[in-house]
């Protein structure tokens, strides 16, 4: 999923087939260590191959420009709504002015206002359409990557409201399925809300359908730095509610029918309830990564009760694994599919070794209350350390108050928020549930108001980002941890020391330069945006934060002076070029391996486009001057269409790093950047003996309507 180029199908053939053979001749001879390893290679090469498949499999067209305001028409499939806008994405039947062959399968597009209709009605709508964007600097989120395999082939904002529409139902009974899903998902969500109250009724839907759009952003972002949003995602614990709330039902009252208690056990009776109601709850809530997860340990649990058989944990963590990444290998580079299954190991292997440290006498009150007291501290410190290296690579940030918080808000979910949700489960047949719900709202709004208390006592602790390396590194570590029995776990300082060296060491980013020329430079107060270079593409890195402070200087090629973490800042006025500069031979950064060290203050120029250069609007040098090393002298023109990042090395140095991206990959599209309009060609002047202009003379009105729509530029829908 991240290398460079797309590899071929016989490579990932051979890198799943020749160690799957040697493991099956090694494995017979008895060679344990050399076995698990080869196992381990021939694991990688199925799941590469997986991705290949997967990849293709799901292909759908993807915008090549932006077009609009065009007419879509479709099916509403979801609707994500917030405070801001709403996003609706939509089930394409037709585009204007696109052949079928060009028309993406599903566009999504910001909305304001009212919408007035539900996910699986058919509605006629004018937008904007842009092709899923790139990351605009080195490192940032993959948004285009996750289009693709979401077949999300166009992203933008609409104009004027939408129409009702009428067209034929879905010809796939899958399509009409989930747009039934999504329907009752919805339906499911407002009822929620609107019961539960104002403040907890957004979380309390999130909980119970998987719907977010009616938590409000503040409340996503306070859960989130407390290390409680976890709680939004439908997990192991709504699974367990569901299934064992009807597991429980069933096994107390089948017993009571005599015919069936002759003829069908009661456990087993129970447990088919239970993978029923599990399995349409999972197709209600939206089935994420995190839900899928527990959804297949909860159908190996309750299959195990059904059929008599032992369930093993571990194993059956292994096993929903091993199928999210056969069926979906895409998710193994997402933050929720690492963070869920590294939570979920760190806590079994922590199941597994509590029971040597209880004491064999029958405990007392206050003793069981310590107890408690000691597991959740233990279970909150396990799970918040277990996803720390994903959130500091994925985030830049950690959450330090998590474990006080996750250890204050637990007794309320387990004593309050579940029991409520229990009951207005068993009461909504009879039209019932409100109260109940009401109750649910009201602890889901102590565990915000305990969110935003978290975040406001946790220090400002400016942590370095954590690369890909020493996230591998302390990946390798949890699972030694998780796998290894007694004083094998020991083996999991080795990769844990590594991770922390290699993360200590590396370059930090303290400036980037995005690929449409802008400036981002970081200073005490944060990050603060340059905007001499600003193309207007509408695009902010998503890896430095939601805030981002305007620059103090003037712009406009005006001269400026401020203080950056990097050292001070200097903005200078240049001549413009009378040409375009041709730059000096060298190896192009999408070129060299991402190993390749940066680019030092003497090569900060990067080969661009002569079109792309030429459209720099400034002609502003930029200047970062460190305390005690050298200067880095740049202009970041040389970088539109491409990006860098300034590093600091940790001997104090400056250095800049050009991105390296993805070039033959399916979701690779060309950058959305816009091309400068061609300057006007002088006329002749009439004379006598002009004659008629050659054949290849471009038309003036042809002309001229091109250069306007390379030129038109809208902001595009946030990547979120």
């Amino acid at each position: 999923m991240v290398a460079p180029d797309e590899p071929g199908w016989a490579l990932l053939a051979a890198a799943a087939a020749i160690p799957s053979v040697l493991w099956m001749i090694v494995r017979r001879r008895g060679a344990g260590l050399l076995a698990l390893a080869i196992a381990f290679a021939a694991c990688l090469g199925i799941g590469a191959l997986a991705g290949k498949i997967r990849a293709t499999q799901i292909a759908a067209p993807i915008l090549k420009e932006q077009i609009g305001p065009v007419r879509i028409e479709g099916v509403i499939a979801e609707i994500d709504a917030s405070e801001r806008s709403r996003r609706v994405r939509i089930d394409v039947r037709s585009i204007e002015g696109l052949t079928p062959a060009q028309t993406p399968r599903f566009v999504r597009f910001s909305f304001k206002g009212e919408l007035g209709f539900t996910p699986g009605r058919a509605v006629a709508c004018r937008a904007i359409l842009s092709p899923p964007p790139r990351p605009v600097v080195p490192g940032d989120y993959e948004f285009h990557r996750d289009a693709w395999f979401q077949q999300l082939g166009a992203v933008g904002f609409s104009i004027g409201q939408c129409q009702p529409l009428a067209i034929r139902p879905p010809s796939q009974p899958a399509d009409t399925v989930f747009n039934w899903l999504g329907a009752v998902r919805r339906a499911l969500a407002e009822k929620v809300h609107e019961a539960a109250g104002e403040k907890g009724g957004g979380m309390s839907a999130a909980m119970v359908s998987g719907d977010r759009s009616f938590i409000t952003p503040e409340d996503a972002e306070a859960l989130r730095l407390s290390g409680l949003a976890h709680l939004l995602s439908i997990s192991g614990v709504h699974m367990v509610l569901v299934g064992g709330m009807i597991f429980f039902l069933i096994r107390f009252t089948w017993p009571l029918v005599e015919p069936l208690a002759l003829r069908i056990p009661a456990v087993q009776a129970a447990a088919l309830a239970a993978i029923i109601a599990c399995t349409l709850y999972f197709a209600v809530s939206g089935m994420e990564v995190a839900t899928q997860r527990a959804y297949v340990i909860a159908m190996i649990g309750f299959g195990a009760k059904l059929f008599d058989r032992p369930a093993l944990s571990l194993r059956s963590l292994a096993i929903a694994m091993a199928l999210v990444v056969i069926l979906q290998p895409e998710a193994v580079v997402t933050p929720g599919f690492q963070m869920s299954f590294a939570a979920s190991a760190a806590l079994i292997a922590l199941y597994e070794i509590w029971p040597k440290l209880e004491r064999p006498e029958r405990p007392g009150i206050f003793t069981r209350i310590g107890g408690w007291f000691i597991a959740a501290t233990a279970t909150s410190f396990v799970a918040s350390f277990a996803t720390m290296p994903f959130a500091l690579h994925h985030f830049d940030r950690a959450a330090l108050f998590s474990v006080i918080a996750n250890i204050v808000s637990t007794p309320i979910i387990t004593l309050w928020t579940t029991p409520a949700a229990a009951l207005a489960a068993i009461a909504a047949p009879l039209g019932l549930a409100d109260p109940f719900l009401w109750l649910m709202g009201k602890s889901l709004e102590l565990v915000i108001w305990i969110a935003h208390y978290s975040v406001q006592l946790s220090p400002d602790v400016d942590l370095p980002r954590l690369d890909g390396a020493s996230m591998a590194l302390a990946a390798t570590a949890i699972a030694l941890f998780c796998v290894l029995y007694r004083r094998g776990r020991v083996f999991a300082l080795i990769p844990a020391t590594a991770a922390i060296a290699v993360w200590l060491s590396v370059p930090q980013a303290t400036g980037y330069v995005a690929d449409d020329g802008t400036v981002f430079l970081k200073q005490t107060e944060g990050w603060t945006e340059l905007t001499d270079w600003r193309a207007s593409n509408g695009l902010n890195p998503l890896i430095i934060g939601d805030v981002i402070l305007k620059s103090p200087c003037p712009g406009k090629g005006a001269a400026c002076t401020l203080d950056a973490e990097a050292g001070q800042a200097t903005l200078t006025p240049t001549t413009p070029p009378t040409s375009i500069p041709q730059p000096a031979p060298q190896t192009p950064p999408s070129a060299r391996s991402p190993t390749a060290p940066p680019l030092p203050a003497t090569q900060a120029t990067a080969p661009v486009s002569a079109p792309l250069r030429a459209g720099c609007k400034s002609s502003t040098q930029l200047s970062l001057k460190p305390p005690a090393t050298p200067a880095l002298t740049l202009n970041p023109c040389d970088f539109i269409g491409l990006g860098a990042a300034i590093e600091r090395t940790s001997d104090g140095r400056l250095v800049l790093r050009p991105a390296d991206p993805q070039r033959d990959r399916p979701w690779t599209q060309k950058l959305y950047t816009p091309v400068p309009k061609a300057p006007p060609a002088a006329k002749p002047r009439k004379t006598a003996a002009t004659t008629a202009p050659p054949d290849d003379t471009p038309d003036s009105k042809t002309a001229s309507a091109g250069d306007a729509a390379s030129t038109s530029v809208s902001e595009p829908e946030p990547a979120q």
